[in-house]
C-alpha cells in the first residue's frame, strides 16, 4: 500500500493549544502576554491614546481589555469578523516598510486562536456597536451583535481561564505604552528600503482591485499627478499586468521609477524614544543594515537608531525593544567582572567594559522600517546588527561610571537598602485586593486594604506603615493606571440634590457607580462645601427657580465630588457648574481642586465657573473679618496657582491698596471671610446676582422631545378616561364584589388549616437574607397559586 500525503494548511496549526506557540513564537504560558502586547501595539499604532487593563474576577478568568480613542475599525460586522478570523491569509496594512511595531498581519491570528483553544471570549466595541467574535472549527469568526457602543475608538476585551499561564499578563504590553514616547516617523515609505526580492513580493501581495497609481501615492514624494504620469509612462514600455501578477522584471522597472523620485532618508529622521528617567545612562547611534538581494538588480539599504540605557539599578534586567515594543526573544544581557556577555537572538559577544556596579540593566531600542525576523512570532534575527548594538552597549556602559559613585546618585543604589514601602505595597497590591474582596466577591474600603498591607510593608522593610503614606502611593497608583482599584468601595462623603423633585443621592462609590441623570430636570449644578446652605436654598426654592442641582461633600472637594462632576459631563444635555468657597486659601484650592487636573483625575471635561466669595467683595459688604495665626508658607503661589478671577464676574480685585492677586495672597495669609458671614437674606441675594450674570434661562427640552412626552401623556390621559367611563358602565365595583364573596370563605378555610409562623421560620431558614415580610408574602403568593391551579 503507497503512503498517504497529508496536506494541511498552516492555519489548522493555529487551533491546536499544543501547535499554537510555534506559530505564536511564544511558549504556551507566555500566550496571555502576546495577546495583551499585540493589541497595545496595533492600538498604539493608530496614534491615538491608548488604555489597557486587566481584571481578575477570582473566578479562574482573566480578562484584557485594550481600549483606543482612533477613528475605529472600518467595514461591516462580518468584514471586522473576517478580519478576526484564523484561517484567512496573512492580512496587513503593516506590509509597506516604516518604522512600525507589527509588519507580519500574524498577531490578530494569535489573538483569535488563543481564545479558540482555550475556550474563552472575544469582544469588540467600535464605530457604535458591540460585537462578540465566535471562533469557529472550520478557521472562520462569527459574530453575534450585542449592543450599541457609544464611545469613540475601539474596546477589544479578550476573557481567558487563568489555570493555563503565568503572572505579568500585561508586562509587555506595559512596557510598549512606556516607551510609545518621543519622535516618531510621520512620513511613508522609501522605495531605497526594498531590494528586489522584497518589493516584487510586495507587489505579489497587493490585492487585484489596487491600480499602480493608486499603489504608488503611499511611496515618499509621490502626489497623485505624479503617480498617475509614472504609471503612464511605464504602461508605455511594458504592458503591466495587474501588480500581483507582475513579471520581476517589471517590478524592477517600478522600483527603479520610485528611486528616480526619491533619495535615501537618514536614519536620524525616523524618530526615537529618547531619555528615560529611570535609566541614567543614554546614548543613541546611527546606522545602516544593508540587504542583499538574491534576483533583480537592486539591493536595500535600512536606516537604523539604535537607543541603549543602562542603569545601577541591581536588577541585572536586559530588555530588547523593535520600534518602541520588545521583542519575545530572550536575549541575555549580564556583566561580570568589567565584561558584559551578549547572547541571544543571533547575538553572541562578549564587551569589555571598565568596572561599573553589579547587577546593571541594559535595555536596546532599534528604530527601524524592516527588521529581519526568524519567526511567526517576530523575533528578530539581531546577527546583521551585532557591531553596532555592541558598540552602542559599550559606550552606554562607560557612561555609567560617572553614575557610580553613590553621594552624586545615592538612589541608583537602593539595592543595598530595604525596598520601599511604595514598591511593596505596589508589587502586593493585587494579593492585598484579593485577600481583601475574598477575591473579588465583595466590595472593600481602603482602610480595609490598608490593614491588608501593613503586615506585609512591616515584614519587608521592617518598618510601619502609615495610613496617610498608603492613601498617597493609592492615589499615584490609580492616577498612572487611569483608573480606580478594582472593587474598591469609599465611603459617602457628599450629597447631590435635584430641583423640583427633592430627590437626593449620597455621593459614595456605589451611588455614583449606578448613578443616572434625570432627563431634563437641571442645566445648572451648584457645588458648595456647606452642607447647611442646602436647607436655605430649599426652603428659598432657588433651586427650582434656576433649574439648579445643588452638589456638597464633606470636606475638601471630595473624589466622590469630581465623580459625579466627571459623570454628568458625559451626558449630552446641557450643563454649567459652579462653585462657591469661602474668602480663605482653601477656597481657593476647592476650586482648583474641582476645575483642574489632580493626581487621581485629569482635568475636568467641563468648566467650573468661580462665583467666590473673593476676600475684596467680603470687604465692600462689611463682612466680619477673622485674623488667621500665622503659619509657615514656603510656596504661597500654590494655594493660586490656576485661580482664574477673570471668570468670576466679580469686581476687579484692586481694593484698598491691593493692586495685585499677589497682594491678596498675602491676605490670605493672615485673614479669612466665611460665606456663614452673610445673614440669609443677604446670601440669597448675593448667589442671585451671581447667577444674573450667567445668561442661562430655565430647562426646556427640545421640540422633538416635546412632541413625544405630549403625545404619550394624551395617550395616557385618554386610555385612562376610557377605562374610567368602562368600568363605570360595568358597574364593576358590584361585579367584584359579587366574585369576592363566592370565593374569599373557601381561601379563608385555607389559610386558617395553614401554619402561618411554622411556614414563616422554616421560609426564613431557607432564605436568611429575606426579611419575615418578604418571606411572608412568598407563603401568601404559594397559597394564591395553589389555589388558582385547583
Amino acid at each position: 500500500m503507497s503512503q498517504i500525503l497529508f496536506t494541511q494548511p498552516d492555519w489548522q496549526l493555529f487551533t491546536n493549544i499544543n501547535t499554537l506557540p510555534q506559530q505564536a513564537g511564544v511558549s504556551r504560558h507566555l500566550l496571555p502576554k502576546l495577546v495583551a502586547k499585540e493589541l497595545t501595539d496595533n492600538a498604539l499604532d493608530t496614534g491615538a491614546k491608548v488604555e489597557i487593563f486587566h481584571e481578575n474576577d477570582g473566578m479562574f478568568q482573566d480578562t484584557i481589555i485594550i481600549r483606543d480613542y482612533g477613528a475605529g475599525f472600518p467595514g461591516t460586522n462580518a468584514e471586522i469578523a473576517n478580519l478576526f478570523s484564523i484561517n484567512r491569509p496573512l492580512t496587513s496594512s503593516k506590509r509597506f516598510r516604516l518604522p512600525l511595531r507589527g509588519a507580519l498581519g500574524n498577531g490578530l491570528r494569535v489573538v483569535v486562536a488563543t481564545v479558540y483553544c482555550t475556550g474563552g471570549s472575544l469582544f469588540v466595541a467600535t464605530r457604535g456597536r458591540r460585537l462578540q467574535l465566535l471562533p469557529q472549527d472550520d478557521g472562520s469568526t462569527a459574530f453575534q451583535e450585542l449592543g450599541t457602543f457609544e464611545e469613540e475608538g475601539t474596546e477589544i476585551k479578550v476573557v481567558l481561564p487563568d489555570n493555563f499561564f503565568g503572572e505579568g499578563i500585561l508586562d509587555w504590553a506595559n512596557l510598549s505604552l512606556e516607551m510609545n514616547r518621543g519622535e516618531t516617523f510621520s512620513e511613508q515609505t522609501n522605495p531605497f528600503w526594498y531590494d528586489s526580492d522584497s518589493f516584487y513580493n510586495l507587489l505579489l501581495a497587493t490585492p487585484d482591485e489596487v491600480q499602480i497609481a493608486d499603489f504608488l501615492v503611499f511611496f515618499e514624494k509621490i502626489s497623485p499627478a505624479k503617480a498617475k504620469k509614472i504609471a503612464s509612462d511605464l504602461q508605455k514600455k511594458s504592458s503591466f499586468s495587474p501588480l500581483n501578477r507582475i513579471a520581476r522584471e517589471e517590478a524592477d522597472l517600478l522600483l527603479e521609477s520610485l528611486r528616480l523620485q526619491s533619495k535615501p532618508i537618514k536614519a536620524q529622521k525616523l524618530g526615537a524614544v529618547g531619555e528615560l528617567e529611570s535609566f541614567p545612562a543614554y546614548h543613541k547611534t546611527y546606522s545602516t543594515l544593508a540587504l542583499k538581494t538574491t534576483k533583480g538588480k537592486f539591493d536595500a539599504e535600512i536606516p537604523l537608531v539604535i537607543e541603549a540605557y543602562a542603569a545601577s539599578d541591581g536588577r541585572g534586567q536586559g530588555q530588547f525593544f523593535v520600534n518602541k515594543t520588545p521583542i519575545t526573544g530572550d536575549v541575555d544581557v549580564s556583566y561580570y567582572e568589567k565584561r558584559i556577555s551578549l547572547y541571544g537572538c543571533g547575538l553572541s559577544r562578549n564587551i569589555e567594559v571598565a568596572k561599573i556596579p553589579e547587577n546593571p540593566s541594559f535595555w536596546v531600542n532599534i528604530i527601524t522600517p524592516y527588521m529581519p525576523i526568524v519567526s511567526n512570532g517576530k523575533e528578530p534575527d539581531l546577527l546583521a546588527l551585532e557591531d553596532s548594538v555592541t558598540e552602542a552597549i559599550r559606550k552606554v556602559a562607560s557612561q555609567l561610571k560617572k553614575h557610580g559613585d553613590p553621594e552624586r546618585n545615592p538612589f541608583l543604589f537602593e539595592q543595598d537598602k530595604a525596598p520601599s514601602q511604595k514598591k511593596i505595597v505596589i508589587e502586593h497590591l493585587d494579593t492585598a485586593i484579593d485577600k481583601a474582596s475574598g477575591k473579588g466577591q465583595y466590595r472593600y474600603s481602603l482602610r480595609q486594604l490598608y490593614y491588608v498591607m501593613r503586615p506585609l510593608v512591616m515584614e519587608n522593610t521592617g518598618k510601619e506603615l502609615k495610613y496617610a503614606n498608603f492613601n498617597t502611593i493609592i492615589t499615584d497608583f490609580e492616577y498612572e493606571s487611569g483608573q480606580d482599584l478594582r472593587g474598591v468601595y469609599r465611603d459617602e462623603r457628599g450629597t447631590l440634590l435635584h430641583p423640583h423633585t427633592h430627590y437626593e443621592t449620597k455621593l459614595g462609590t456605589k451611588n455614583i457607580e449606578q448613578y443616572q441623570r434625570p432627563i431634563f430636570n437641571f442645566n445648572k449644578i451648584l457645588y458648595s462645601e456647606k452642607e447647611g446652605f442646602f436647607e436655605i436654598l430649599k426652603d428659598a426654592r432657588f433651586c427650582e427657580k434656576y433649574d439648579c442641582a445643588l452638589l456638597t461633600s464633606k470636606g475638601f472637594a471630595s473624589r466622590a465630588a469630581r465623580d459625579v462632576i466627571d459623570l454628568l459631563a458625559e451626558t449630552e444635555e446641557e450643563l454649567y457648574f459652579f462653585c462657591i468657597h469661602d474668602a480663605d486659601l482653601s477656597g481657593t484650592l476647592i476650586y482648583q481642586a474641582l476645575q483642574g487636573a489632580t493626581k487621581a483625575r485629569p482635568g475636568r471635561k467641563v468648566h467650573i465657573y468661580n462665583l467666590g466669595l473673593e476676600p475684596w467683595e467680603g470687604l465692600e459688604m462689611g463682612l466680619e473679618v477673622e485674623s488667621l495665626e500665622k503659619r509657615s508658607t514656603k510656596n504661597p503661589a500654590q494655594y493660586v496657582m490656576d485661580y482664574d478671577t477673570d471668570l468670576t464676574q466679580n469686581k476687579p480685585f484692586h481694593y484698598l491698596g491691593y493692586e495685585r492677586w499677589a497682594d491678596w495672597q498675602e491676605w490670605l495669609k493672615s485673614f479669612r471671610i466665611e460665606l456663614n458671614a452673610m445673614d440669609t437674606p443677604t446670601f440669597i441675594h448675593w448667589l442671585d446676582d451671581k447667577f444674573s450674570a450667567y445668561p442661562v434661562g430655565k430647562v426646556v427640552p427640545h421640540e422633538t422631545y416635546l412632541q413625544q412626552e405630549a403625545e404619550n401623556s394624551l395617550e395616557s390621559s385618554l386610555k385612562q378616561q376610557i377605562k374610567e367611563e368602562i368600568l363605570r358602565n360595568l358597574n364593576i365595583e358590584k361585579l367584584i364584589s359579587e366574585k369576592f364573596e363566592g370565593i374569599f370563605p373557601a381561601l379563608k378555610a385555607q389559610l386558617e388549616d395553614l401554619p402561618l409562623e411554622e411556614n414563616l421560620r422554616k421560609q426564613l431558614q431557607d432564605s436568611p437574607t429575606h426579611s419575615w415580610q418578604q418571606s411572608f408574602l412568598e407563603i401568601l403568593g404559594e397559597l394564591m397559586r395553589n389555589w388558582e391551579g385547583k
